[in-house]
């Protein structure tokens, strides 16, 4: 029986701190075939050198900053296999991701497009990269980014984080891939426009990945806000179609609560404002972690305004 050929893609981009743990751990997959490729899309620090030095075992693709979009759509174009999976460059995958991936869409009695895996985080990740993933798990229920999931079965989803998903090639380039000029967001806008057409997505929790984090605060927000404003230009192209596209109007009604209590001394708003924290925190509430979740809003809703007024503002 023929094993399926897997071009296994990363859009490399400034990634000195994790580029060559991912390029090491995709070498050690438990897969007889597949082939790695690798884009540097005109990095600025150590990549170019320290993907060079794996130029005999991975196939190499050097762009002038083309963006993750262009640069994974060019990568596809110039494989040479039936699938294509792809992570990004600041994640360890393990040594089954392929097999749990490829094992995932043939165990499914109805044909899929994709199928995607689950977010950990990595050992050696720093204090505060563990409380930015805090603060992405216990907001999971308005995101599907970092996917937690108690079954063990294989599930349809709406959408895979582009850091752990395989797509059927032929399907990937018939339906135009990722949209130039979008990231964050692009593999939202795939997926969306995938299901529209009518295709399935599927989700295993046996594919892992281990994904870094932000290491600063200032970090942090940048993403923030660069996710909010992939969800404001999606909004603006699409209208609302997914759970988090209602986090503007829930952000107003927490901050007029908040208002409410401190300027005109209601304290139902005061207990509703402090109550709706502990619903989506959990309550084990960590004050830098409730940090995250009110800065992080702020800046969420400025990108979503941002992208949603001004969609050029997010390529």
């Amino acid at each position: 029986m023929n094993t399926p050929k897997i071009a296994v893609i990363v859009a490399a981009k400034n990634a000195e701190r994790t580029i060559t743990k991912c390029i090491e751990s995709l070498l050690t997959v438990d897969y007889p075939n597949y082939e790695v490729i690798v884009v540097d899309d005109g990095s600025q620090d150590q990549p170019p050198y320290l993907i060079d030095r794996y130029k005999n075992t991975v196939k190499i693709i050097t762009l002038s900053g083309v963006g993750a979009s262009s640069a994974r759509n060019i990568a596809v174009s110039q494989a040479q296999a039936d699938y294509v999976a792809f992570t990004d460059s600041d994640c360890i995958v393990e040594p089954g991701w392929l097999k749990a991936l490829i094992e995932g869409l043939k165990e499914s009695s109805v044909p899929a497009a994709a199928c995607g895996g689950i977010q950990k985080l990595p050992d050696d990740a720093t204090g505060f990269e563990k409380k930015v993933y805090l603060f992405m798990k216990k907001t999971g229920f308005v995101s599907d980014y970092i996917r937690m999931t108690g079954t063990r079965n294989i599930i349809d989803v709406e959408h895979n984080p582009s850091c752990n998903v395989m797509y059927k090639k032929e399907i990937f380039q018939r339906e135009g891939g990722f949209l130039d000029g979008v990231w964050p967001g692009e593999d939202v806008e795939l997926d969306y426009r995938l299901r529209r057409k009518g295709y399935r997505l599927l989700f295993t929790p046996h594919a892992v990945v281990y994904h870094y984090k932000p290491q600063k605060f200032n970090s942090f927000l940048t993403m923030m806000f660069r996710y909010g404003c992939a969800q404001g230009f999606l909004v603006r192209k699409y209208g609302i179609f997914r759970k988090l596209h209602f986090l503007p109007v829930l952000t107003i009604v927490f901050l007029l609560l908040f208002l409410s209590a401190c300027v005109w001394n209601q304290p139902l708003a005061f207990a509703l404002a402090v109550g709706s924290c502990f619903l989506v925190l959990g309550y084990s509430l960590d004050f830098v972690v409730a940090a995250f979740f009110l800065l992080g809003g702020i800046y969420w809703n400025a990108g979503f305004m941002r992208g949603f007024l001004n969609a050029d503002t997010c390529s």
